[in-house]
């Protein structure tokens, strides 16, 4: 067989100029070895960049989505006239124009490339954060929720396809895990950072319209570094060298990803969006959202209500988002110790149960600042391993598009569900709330059990039963994807 080129047709404007210039070439009778030094340096060089790029830009997106809790403590509701449920409907508003301009914004990444699209989106919503805080009124803020929906709908779906054009499906459920521990770790930072600025004794802003303010300039600020730094594929790295694009090149080639260069066909979108798996794997993630939005929106609040002061809260808030963090960090092992994605869940869920019927049981604050703390470990433990089962799982770049879009949806959904859970007519024990975080809870235990379920029946068909490939053309064969024999589920 002779060598394979590879080259990039992520835009269409320098297409010609991609194809009389191979970017990379390799052997495909010379496989590389998973184990191989050269090719784990690579993918090293990866992590240091394009993942802790995708990271911090992670952070700055959980510090903008949990500054409007922070400020709440701080006097934004009463500062703007909002009263009885005006908060939950302002916390809700971003996520109807989130899921509808999700699809847009990825046929945008598609076409404009992650550089530029992720870098123009990131400085958006941060422009849109500063503008909340020249917000007078309920109907300010609800235009600028609004509108940060609309920024913020390609950030993640944008991320994670990333990871699956960069990474090998062996490496996706960790890379996921420490992608969306930033969650996390903008709810270990953002909450200190807040406590410190709502101190500041300027007369230009009030206390809660600086959080916004600088919150906002900072993400502006790291938009502009991503579109120097970030790059679309392998191909375009600035930090590898030829011969490392090369080997994850075939590393990628020969895991049936294909570098994510083949097209999105509406045949194959359409098969896949007939796959039961895709909804029950996507369903952890909603599930997850219940506790990781408890902790970002409503941490430093139900703090409050214990009688704590506006900036003890705030700063208390980094207590549950530090276990949060280690439960996302320790979640890309939690394959191996527990020897499948399917207990993992389990035991993440166990967590979210102790801690939800511990909150709704006991009035004691230490204990419930320590069941805030377990929620928040088990919530992000499943952040981690949900969307990285679903990703492992996709097998081509159709069922990765629209696996990671509606893994985006119901998660944005779950984040929508919980935005009126914690209800000021509750206050100060929010039953209601931790109710349905227990009922989401036992719902991730219900979706995982019936996804492990699925994936048994389809690897022992797979085994019994394999499609015969013999007199497909090479085209055919890969456009299989999950349907082709070799490949098997990962439970």
């Amino acid at each position: 067989m002779s060598k394979e080129e590879h080259l990039d047709y992520s835009n269409s404007s320098n297409a010609s100029d991609l194809a009389s210039k191979p970017v990379v070439d390799y052997d495909p009778n010379n496989p590389v070895d998973p184990n191989d030094k050269k090719l784990k340096w690579a993918f090293r060089k990866v992590d240091a960049t394009l993942l802790f790029i995708l990271f911090l830009s992670n952070v700055l997106n959980s510090m903008d989505r949990a500054n409007l809790g922070l400020t709440k403590v701080a006097g934004l509701e009463k500062d703007t006239g909002m009263t009885g449920s005006d908060f939950n409907i302002v916390a809700s508003i971003m996520y109807p124009t989130y899921l509808l301009f999700m699809l847009p914004s990825n046929l945008a990444l598609r076409k404009f490339g992650a550089r530029f699209w992720l870098s123009l989106i990131t400085v958006l919503w941060g422009t849109i954060n500063m503008c909340m805080a020249f917000a007078n009124n309920r109907t300010d803020l609800l235009l600028c929720r609004l509108f940060l929906g609309a920024a913020e709908s390609g950030a993640t779906p944008g991320a994670l396809m990333l990871i699956t054009l960069w990474y090998p499906r062996r490496m996706v459920t960790s890379r996921v895990a420490l992608f969306y521990s930033a969650f996390a770790a903008g709810a270990i930072i953002g909450g200190p950072i807040a406590a410190g600025i709502i101190k500041m004794d300027n007369p230009k802003f009030r206390p809660w319209e600086w959080v916004f303010f600088i919150d906002g300039l900072a993400t502006v600020g790291f938009g502009l570094l991503m579109f120097i730094f970030l790059a679309d594929y392998p191909d375009k790295s600035w930090i590898l060298t030829r011969n490392e694009k090369a080997v994850i090149n075939e590393c990628m080639a020969r895991d049936q990803i294909d570098g994510g260069r083949r097209p999105v066909t509406y045949r194959k979108l359409l098969h896949h969006a007939r796959d039961p798996l895709v909804y029950t794997q996507g369903l952890i993630l909603f599930t997850a959202n219940f506790g990781v939005n408890t902790i970002l929106t409503f941490a430093a609040i139900i703090v409050k209500n214990m009688g704590f002061s506006p900036s003890a809260s705030q700063a208390m808030q980094s207590l549950p988002g530090l276990c949060g963090f280690a439960g996302c960090l320790l979640s890309r092992y939690y394959p191996k110790w527990f020897g499948s994605h399917y207990r993992s869940i389990l035991f993440c869920s166990t967590w979210l149960v102790t801690a939800s019927v511990i909150l709704m049981a006991t009035s004691n604050n230490g204990a419930r600042i320590f069941a805030l703390c377990i929620l928040s470990f088990g919530a992000f433990g499943n952040v981690g391993m949900g969307p990285g089962w679903l990703m492992s799982n996709v097998g081509g770049p159709t069922r990765g598009a629209f696996a990671g879009a509606m893994n985006v949806i119901l998660g944005g959904l779950g984040g929508l569900c919980t935005s009126y859970i914690y209800r000021n007519k509750d206050e100060p024990r929010y039953l209601f709330g931790h109710g349905m975080n227990l009922f989401a809870a036992l719902l991730s235990i219900i979706t995982a059990t019936i996804s492990a379920y699925i994936i048994h029946l389809r690897n022992k068909r797979k085994e019994s039963h394999p499609i015969d490939i013999s007199n497909m053309t090479e085209e055919e064969v890969k456009d299989l994807e999950t349907d082709h024999p070799e490949f098997r589920y990962v439970y």
